[in-house]
């Protein structure tokens, strides 16, 4: 148990200084800040070979800022309901063990704040990042865009499908 709390500690340690060191943040400035298309746009034609096709631009309708980023990886639909409690209090303590140490709901750490990435994101878009956190980084442009900003990469957490779908619950939750 010691040990692994030190690994822990060790590692965040080590993120915390990697991060302070890459880059001094500016307090104002937040993830997606810029969210226009053509901020979009420049990023993916920098990142992305000329012959790829982008998405259409988002609905104004649609209760998700980025509607039709489901990302890349093994979900392509995600069946909401009402927020279970059981799948909440599973993602909470899998956040605790996994992701708080990067992230907070409203503080930028080594990681992006997490409030309302449920209204940012599809929830296919989330799970999918959860489980193929290293390919999304590489191929897509919002990923890409934050990896830039952060000058540090999410490591792969190792979750399976029942744990994403407990985090993506945790998330709701937070955001009622």
């Amino acid at each position: 148990m010691k040990l692994k709390f030190l690994f822990s500690l060790i590692t965040v340690l080590a993120f915390i200084n990697i991060s302070c060191t890459s880059k001094k943040y500016d307090d104002q400035k937040q993830p997606f800040a810029d969210n226009s298309e053509a901020a979009v746009t420049q990023n993916l034609q920098k990142t992305q070979p000329t012959t790829q096709t982008q998405n259409p631009p988002a609905s104004s309708n649609s209760k998700y800022e980025f509607p039709d980023d489901k990302g890349i990886g093994p979900v392509k639909e995600v069946s909401l309901g009402t927020i279970d409690p059981k799948l909440v209090a599973t993602g909470k303590k899998i956040f605790n063990t996994k992701c708080i140490a990067c992230h907070q709901m409203d503080t930028r750490l080594v990681g992006p704040p997490l409030k309302n990435i449920t209204k940012k994101n599809t929830p296919e878009f989330i799970m999918n990042y959860l489980l193929n956190t290293t390919e999304m980084q590489k191929k897509d442009p919002l990923l890409i865009k934050l990896v830039d900003e952060y000058k540090i990469i999410m490591p792969d957490q190792q979750l399976t499908k029942d744990d994403a779908r407990s985090l993506l619950e945790y998330f709701r939750s937070t955001e009622k």
